[in-house]
């Protein structure tokens, strides 16, 4: 079996692909199923070893293989497993942070969205503690942006009627706001 192996070897270290599908065909399952019982993943089992006769061909890694071709397959299929498990946990990490923060953005998201609520009702409560005369004339002019003598017309009142009940309303909201932030 070593010498067959050593003939393996140096028939890949010339670039003989038949050499290569030769050592494909005796080692894949073994070494899928080292593969499989570290990942405990058939698929990824399975695709990590097709991935290292790959790159083993396309690199021509058998030049650097200065013991047995066994023991070196196992030994890299070993090592990309590790690099496989590290990738995972660090994957894992990164999927509970951005977790984590998607939660606490959800949860202030959530919150403000409450606390704008809030204070949209509060608003709500101080302007509905004006007068209808005022509520009116503050509609009219700065919500509707009617002009004041179109706020009077349609209130059957003096322009300095709605300029006063303006006035007044502002100096009211802006009084009772200031103690709301």
């Amino acid at each position: 079996m070593q010498e067959e192996d050593q003939i393996l070897l140096e028939e890949l270290q010339s670039g003989h692909k038949a050499a290569h599908e030769l050592v494909f065909k005796k080692y894949y399952r073994a070494l899928a199923l080292k593969a499989f019982l570290i990942l405990d993943d058939e698929m990824e089992a399975e695709d990590l070893v097709q991935n290292l006769f790959v790159e083993m061909w396309q690199k021509n890694h058998y030049q650097s293989v200065k013991s047995s071709l066994k023991s070196y397959l196992f030994r890299a299929v070993h090592n990309q497993c590790l690099m496989l498990l590290r990738k995972r946990k660090s994957q894992q990490q990164q999927l509970n942070v951005y977790t984590q923060s998607l939660a606490y953005e959800t949860e202030e998201l959530e919150h403000g969205v409450v606390n704008h609520e809030l204070r949209e009702q509060h608003i709500q409560m101080i302007f509905n503690e004006l007068s209808m005369q005022r509520q009116k004339a503050f509609k009219l002019v700065h919500i509707d942006n009617k002009k004041y003598q179109e706020a009077a017309d349609e209130m059957g009142v003096s322009i300095n009627s709605v300029k006063t009940h303006l006035k007044l309303a502002v100096k009211v909201l802006q009084k009772k706001l200031t103690n709301l932030k």
